[in-house]
């Protein structure tokens, strides 16, 4: 007759579990975001001129980068220069709610508050009513003026 004896390294261990533990699985839908949609074939700051609202808001949606000068104006206006420089205040407002730099500069220094504070003596009362509302939005939302001409 023979006999073994099992010793062991002297820690106890755990005895295994034969229940795997549960993963979870999440639809690729929450891991991979959707492809945004293509931008509108309007530029983001010729549809900030022309108050083209729908246009802004695809650019946005296109993840369209709100910040970008405009290339092709030797002021290198951002959409928001392009909004407050044509009085468009809906889209100053859906600019400065999706994340504009409510105080960059255009590349001879004005901000957008320096931009609609701007003297235009030629200006109707309409005009000057509307430019003040804009400045009342931007005033609200933290912008300060670079310098004021």
């Amino acid at each position: 007759m023979l006999a073994f004896t099992v010793v062991g390294c002297g820690r106890e261990t755990a005895p295994e579990s034969s229940v795997a533990e549960s993963v979870i699985v999440k639809p690729v839908a929450e891991i991979i975001p959707p492809e945004p949609p293509p931008p509108p074939a309007i530029s983001i700051w010729d549809a900030a001129r022309a108050g083209d609202l729908e246009a802004v808001r695809g650019h946005i949606d296109s993840r369209e980068n709100l910040d970008e000068p405009d290339a092709g104006d030797p002021l290198k206006q951002t959409p928001l220069h392009c909004a407050v420089a044509s009085g468009h205040k809906a889209i100053v407002e859906l600019l400065l709610a999706k994340g504009a730099d409510i105080n960059a500069k255009r590349a001879d220094g004005l901000t957008a508050l320096d931009i609609v504070l701007k003297d235009d003596p030629g200006a109707s009362d309409d005009d000057r009513a509307l430019r003040k509302a804009i400045a009342g939005v931007l005033v609200r939302n933290g912008a300060t003026a670079a310098k004021h001409k």
